[in-house]
């Protein structure tokens, strides 16, 4: 949520800052807030955080409870990001309400964004916890309102970004074979966000999968898909062609009036191993 850290100032001209809640905030003055790179930096120890856990609050899954599975410690919570040339300043949730009133934001992609969701739902329950007015019962297309405040969040699974489906639950890998059809919408979520004011799409790591690329209705090759005569294509391909499909059907919308953030890759925070051999 970083474009929300820092806000231009006529996003606050109609209504109060609020009190700075942490020494980490920074000052309108300060030099270094004029011109900084946010991505460059380190992650230095953060004694005040964490600022929610799984027992304080439900919209961290049952799978992603660390606590409740056994991890010890909780010094890994405790770390916040710290750019080379100025200080982040800390979320602030009543801010962030009152500047996104009225407003509706939509996460698609794969489960980066969705915990994108749920990490901002947990740092806002600070203010206030949203209620869920979902379409389907399906987990994997949320949405859920904030009442007071008239916002709504919403999530689209959409690991591919384009139209997909899975051609073999095991693959040559034992992580699936799909088949991307990289010139055709997903209209599992290009259909639903044209009412939406900030779109955030991300996609990166579900293109290592085995895939087969298909463009015009044909095989045009394929990622590590190991079938007889079909050309073995870089990852970088399908992800390129799959970035430009997504980013055609969001301008081919005629409604949409929104602004669109790109998240892309997650880089890898496993040690001393792959995530299935024994990484930490």
């Amino acid at each position: 949520m970083l474009p929300f850290i820092r806000y231009p100032s006529y996003l606050l001209q109609n209504f109060p800052k609020s009190p700075p809640s942490s020494s980490h905030g920074l000052k309108d003055d300060d030099p270094v807030t004029k011109k900084c790179d946010i991505f460059s930096g380190e992650w230095v120890p953060n004694p005040e955080a964490p600022y929610y856990t799984n027992t304080t609050c439900w919209a961290i899954h049952e799978h992603q409870n660390c606590m409740k599975y056994g991890r010890p410690d909780t010094e890994f919570m405790k770390w916040r990001w710290k750019p080379d040339g100025c200080e982040l300043p800390v979320f602030e949730p009543a801010q962030f309400l009152q500047i996104v009133r009225g407003k509706s934001m939509a996460f698609v992609g794969d489960s980066v964004g969705r915990n994108q969701m749920q990490s901002l739902i947990c740092l806002l329950s600070r203010v206030e916890y949203p209620i869920d007015v979902s379409y389907t019962p399906d987990e994997q297309f949320k949405r859920w309102r904030y009442p007071s405040y008239n916002f709504t969040m919403a999530t689209f699974w959409s690991p591919h970004l384009v139209k997909a489906e899975e051609a073999d639950a095991n693959g040559p890998t034992h992580t699936g074979l799909f088949n991307l059809y990289l010139d055709q919408f997903n209209e599992e979520w290009t259909t639903q966000i044209e009412e939406f004011d900030y779109l955030i799409i991300n996609a990166g790591h579900w293109f290592f999968r085995p895939s087969v690329y298909y463009e015009n209705h044909q095989i045009v090759g394929c990622r590590f898909c190991l079938l007889d005569n079909v050309t073995d294509l870089p990852m970088s391909y399908g992800y390129r062609m799959a970035f430009r499909t997504a980013f055609r059907a969001i301008n081919s919308l005629e409604n949409f009036k929104g602004i669109t953030f790109l998240r892309t890759f997650a880089p890898s925070h496993f040690e001393n191993g792959e995530w299935n051999r024994g990484a930490e």
